[in-house]
């Protein structure tokens, strides 16, 4: 260890709370015209710094000491600043990674490792958020099946069981069952004309339900869409017990079982643009969406922090728009501050992916997000979307500056309609999202250009520049056979056509709203469907609480428009419900592990179960069942008890 870095709370009012940084030089060199890089999530307030100056870009933060001081040997350096924010409660909140560099004869910036100690917060211990689970159950699947009764017996699998051939529709679970089997089971299980697994099509079967019948020789699966095979197919996964008895065979218990989705969209969200997650992290992730019963994979492929979408048209998204670092286009952001860091996925991998999420059941729909959350496509092609002339003044919700596209430019339309293009050409999903939210106050309100536009247009608002630029992204989509999806500030600038879908994540009212509208609406209100909010109220939580706490009790807890009567028509412009995942402080295996599980699974209850059939201390008991898969799955869950 060299150099330290230690955050420190000092004063706390309603207004602003008062930090204090201390810069450790532990080595017996002096360090001569120094700066300090570190990152942080929140808006500092730039003007408070003792000592120096700030500029910070998102959450990169660049702090110069006046005067060029020397850092002497076995000696620190003090500040203070304030941030104009709700208190910190989380050691999450404090600064996440940092690196010295010096000015001296450097054309490129040499990082300096800096250790990071834990904020201290000044507060009193708090204890952990526990959640006692009932004692196990038999049988315990997840979501709840719409009805089930044991039989009495059991069914032996073992490598000499063998699947019968089926209708076409049933080949992709048949797939899945065959891959399942082999990973966690050791058993390669052959398809032949006459078998003991039945897959049999039944047009008496609800679309995407199923009815399973185990026996003590044969296993009868019967749906009538390929999404029905695949759910049954879950619940069968969760029938079979993790340990095998001497002759490696497996005892799965006689039940009968029909089921049907409650709601028909019932999706994921993950952020892959502020930390990239590789091609394994993925597939796994959809495997587990596909083991309880989820059917869209929400991917989000581009934001401020990194465009993860290889585009033919412009290489420079990814070459350029894919990587942060000290010596990069973008800077670095969060954390792996001192190193290149980044990705993307090709046009190769994403087919793959798709493949295998649709062999699970899952349906894949990117998003591309636009007019805001645009700066790593700016900063990669700024011949084509930078307006030098534009003098607007904004920050947005993450403090850039410069993540506007303009409505102004030709280049703009250009580059949406080739992007959206081949996105529409890559997946097959009927719907593409295109963002639509968090275009800050004051974003095109000092360009000439805009203003001009505006003019031309008769428009009064700059908001409806945002559904000027949507309206062609809508209309690009529909010559594609795609159906455009937002969050719900696309309706900001009015005019959006009610043929866009809705994403809520706000607040529930505000997607009750949209639906009022008359848009079909996914409810995905952050407050009860953030995983990245942190799960109970000690410091040492990991994520976030903009929008409150979320622990696993209050996802469960949640009824989509629970105040509306069952028959009021409202309901009906209710397509789905989503969870969430971004990723700002979400950089690893077992942080993505920590914050996804067991929550997904509570959350898989409220997307797919009937709410009659939801009660708490019975989930709990079925949670406690699926722990041991957990375990044997290599899943690093947040621990309950």
């Amino acid at each position: 260890m060299s150099f330290r870095l230690d955050m420190t709370v000092i004063e706390k009012n309603t207004a602003a709370i008062r930090f204090a940084i201390t810069l450790h030089n532990l080595t017996d060199k002096a360090l001569k015209h120094w700066v300090l890089h570190f990152a942080n999530s929140r808006k500092l307030n730039a003007a408070s710094f003792t000592g120096g100056q700030l500029e910070q870009q998102g959450s990169y933060c660049v702090f110069t000491p006046n005067n060029a001081p020397v850092l002497a040997p076995n000696s620190s350096f003090y500040t203070e600043f304030e941030i104009n924010t709700t208190a910190f409660s989380f050691h999450d909140d404090g600064i996440n990674d940092a690196f010295l560099s010096s000015t001296i004869e450097q054309t490129q910036l040499v990082p300096i490792p800096v250790e990071v100690t834990t904020v201290d917060l000044g507060a009193s211990p708090v204890e952990r958020y526990t959640t006692p689970l009932q004692p196990a159950k038999d049988i315990n699947i997840i979501p709840v099946p719409a009805l089930l009764t044991p039989l009495s017996g059991q069914f032996t699998l073992s490598a000499t069981t063998i699947i019968a051939q089926a209708d076409p529709l049933a080949e992709s679970a048949i797939r899945w069952l065959q891959s399942e089997l082999e990973q966690h089971f050791s058993l390669q299980l052959t398809l032949q004309r006459n078998g003991h697994v039945h897959y049999q099509l039944s047009e008496k079967i609800e679309r995407d339900g199923y009815h399973i019948l185990i026996e003590e020789d044969h296993i009868w699966v019967q749906a009538s869409t390929a999404a029905g095979f695949t759910h049954a197919t879950a619940s069968l996964l969760q029938l079979i017990p993790l340990d095998a008895d001497s002759q490696n065979s497996y005892t799965i218990p006689m039940v009968e079982i029909t089921d049907q989705p409650h709601h028909n969209y019932r999706g994921m969200m993950l952020d892959c643009a502020r930390h990239f997650h590789p091609m394994v992290r993925l597939k796994s992730f959809i495997n587990q969406l596909a083991r309880y019963k989820f059917n869209v994979f929400h991917w989000h492929l581009t934001d401020d922090e990194g465009w993860r979408i290889e585009i033919d048209a412009y290489p420079e998204l990814t070459s350029i728009g894919a990587w942060r670092g000290p010596n990069e286009v973008l800077e670095p952001q969060y954390t792996h501050l001192t190193q290149r860091y980044g990705g993307y996925y090709s046009k190769v991998e994403i087919r793959e992916l798709i493949q295998y999420a649709s062999d699970r059941g899952i349906t894949i729909i990117p998003e591309i997000d636009i007019p805001g959350h645009c700066r790593a496509a700016i900063k990669s092609l700024p011949h084509l979307l930078l307006d030098p002339q534009d003098q607007s003044q904004y920050s947005g919700a993450q403090n850039y500056t410069d993540n506007i596209l303009s409505a102004a430019l030709p280049g703009t339309y250009q580059f949406i309609a080739t992007v959206l293009g081949e996105v529409a050409e890559l997946f097959p999903a009927p719907y593409v999202h295109i963002g639509g939210d968090e275009v800050p106050a004051g974003a095109w309100e000092k360009s000439d250009a805009c203003q001009t536009f505006m003019a031309e247009h008769n428009y009064q608002q700059t908001m409806e520049l945002q559904s000027h630029i949507l309206r062609f992204a809508d209309e690009i989509l529909r010559t594609k056979g795609k159906r455009m999806m937002g969050w719900e500030e696309v309706t900001k600038g009015g005019e959006i056509d009610n043929n866009t879908v809705i994403y809520s994540w706000l607040s529930e009212d505000a997607g009750l709203a949209s639906a009022k509208k008359d848009f079909d609406v996914i409810m995905q209100p952050a407050q009860f469907t953030y995983l990245d909010l942190v799960q109970g109220y000690s410091p040492d939580e990991m994520g976030v609480d903009w929008a409150g706490k979320l622990p696993l009790d209050k996802v469960y807890s949640y009824h989509p428009l629970a105040n509306l009567a069952t028959n009021d028509p409202i309901h009906h412009k209710i397509m789905g419900i989503q969870g969430a995942l971004w990723c700002e402080r979400i950089d690893t295996q077992q942080r993505f592990d920590h914050m996804i599980y067991p929550r997904l699974l509570a959350l898989a209850e409220v997307c797919w179960s009937q709410p009659n059939l939801r009660h708490w201390d019975d989930f709990t008991a079925r949670l406690n069942g699926q722990l041991q898969y957990l375990n044997k799955a290599g899943i690093q869950y947040r621990h309950c008890e």
